[in-house]
């Protein structure tokens, strides 16, 4: 068993409350890297929303090579960390790797609702759902394990538990 458990996933599918629930079952620390990511850039004067793509990828790829040496640890990435292919092999290293997935309606209006202004790699002209098909395949490329956050709202934590175990 890998000494860290990470949760990746499109921004809105549910990873940080996830995590958070995870840690407080397992009694790990809980890091929210976009937590990090947001203290990192204020150091610098500077807003997470405003920074560049490079800018953001370069402070999620220190937030996570901070954490290298961390043990019981529930990581909660920011959604964006599967383009930064250093951060990602880092976290296969030590930790467990989910990826939570919902129906792209799902996912949209959560993140609408949370009101959050851009997402990395949002190219012009592409829409959300493009945006998601094309992650959804670095998702799948670096996690150990997929979950549907959709069909297991009932047993989420205990699904992610018994594969983190076994």
């Amino acid at each position: 068993m890998k000494k860290n458990l990470t949760i990746i996933g499109m921004a809105g599918v549910g990873k940080s409350f996830t995590a958070e629930h995870l840690a407080r079952v397992l009694k790990f620390k809980h890091f929210e890297v976009d937590k990090i990511i947001t203290d990192e850039a204020a150091k610098i004067g500077a807003n997470k929303y405003l920074l560049s793509d490079n800018e953001f990828l370069d402070l999620e790829k220190k937030a996570i090579l901070s954490l290298k040496d961390e043990t019981e640890t529930v990581i909660d990435t920011g959604g964006s960390v599967v383009y930064v292919p250093e951060a990602m092999k880092v976290l296969d290293e030590i930790s467990f790797i989910v990826y939570l997935s919902d129906y792209p309606e799902n996912i949209k209006k959560r993140f609408d609702n949370r009101g959050e202004p851009y997402l990395v790699g949002m190219k012009a002209g592409m829409s959300f759902e493009d945006l998601l098909e094309y992650r959804s395949n670095l998702y799948e490329k670096y996690a150990h394990i997929k979950i549907s956050v959709f069909d297991h709202k009932e047993d989420l934590l205990s699904k992610i538990l018994k594969e983190y175990k076994s």
